[in-house]
């Protein structure tokens, strides 16, 4: 028996060697991929979530109604009369008048 017999690395391990090597590259690749892909999308999925939450307040900030939401009325009856008391909303919160 020669040498190349005995050896575990003749031409057909060899052969099956690289394509194991390239199999496992090729994986690492397509995973590789794969997670840049995921990560892009996620990204993108968050702006366009972001994007719609912000029209959506900017839609609602623009169509309130002007004055009936910020001042409120409220009336108590004292012994002289009815009090009406006004409250305003401020930018420091509401103010009763």
């Amino acid at each position: 028996m020669t040498a190349t017999h005995t050896a575990p690395y003749g031409f057909p391990h060899n052969l099956f060697a690289l394509m194991r090597r390239i199999g496992n590259l090729f994986a690492k690749g397509v995973l590789a991929v794969a997670i840049v892909f995921m990560a892009g999308l996620i990204a993108v999925a968050t702006a366009a979530a972001g994007l719609a939450l912000a029209a959506f307040a900017v839609i609602l900030r623009l169509s309130g109604s002007k004055s009936d939401d910020h001042q409120t009325r409220y009336e108590e009856r004292a012994e002289n009369g009815t009090i009406t008391l006004e409250a305003k909303k401020t930018p420091r919160g509401w103010t009763v008048e």
